[in-house]
């Protein structure tokens, strides 16, 4: 079974690489949010004007990490009525064609975001300067991830059916 284990592979270097930018991202919006909290208390000018910046740079690299990771994990809201009327075959190709669909969409949504970050990085943010592309380049990038996580599924299911798909809390049928 050499895609299952090459599915496992790429499924723990997302899993891993996500991990790694939700938490470095969290200490960041952490430590941001938090010294200008602390900051309008103590000086009469109110907070840091740099860390309203900062949040709005590292969160959609946070969410998209989270999306990413929820996909391994079976985190996303599924609606699996049909699944439960048609035979495992037909549940099968359902699934499938579901994920070449997805694929196909978070494939036209990264260049998308490609894009749009080329003509937001003329912006520049006012404190720190830092372009304004960098909000797409992190659904682009989450984008990428979403199609490997996705691709992962896809190929368990093809190879183990309807179970290979992964339950809420990341257990699937063979790793």
């Amino acid at each position: 079974m050499g895609g299952l284990r090459m599915a496992g592979r790429v499924e723990l270097a997302v899993r891993g690489l996500c991990q790694l930018v939700l938490v470095l991202t969290g200490i960041g919006l952490m430590l941001a949010l938090g010294a200008n909290v602390i900051a309008r208390y103590i000086f009469e000018t109110g907070g840091f004007d740099w860390a309203q910046e900062v949040p709005e740079r590292l969160f959609p690299w946070f969410i998209m990490a989270g999306v990413a990771l929820a996909v391994q994990t079976g985190g996303h809201v599924a609606v699996e009525t049909a699944l439960y009327l048609l035979p495992r075959r037909g549940a099968q190709l359902l699934l499938l064609a579901g994920h070449a669909l997805v694929i196909v969409a978070y494939v036209m949504l990264a260049q998308s975001s490609l894009e749009v970050a080329e003509i937001a990085s003329i912006e520049r943010s006012p404190v720190l300067g830092l372009s304004g592309a960098h909000g797409y380049w992190a659904v682009a990038a989450g984008c990428v991830l979403l199609v490997l996580g996705t691709l992962t599924n896809m190929i368990r299911v093809a190879l183990l059916g309807p179970e290979g798909l992964p339950r809420e809390g990341g257990e699937t049928a063979v790793t």
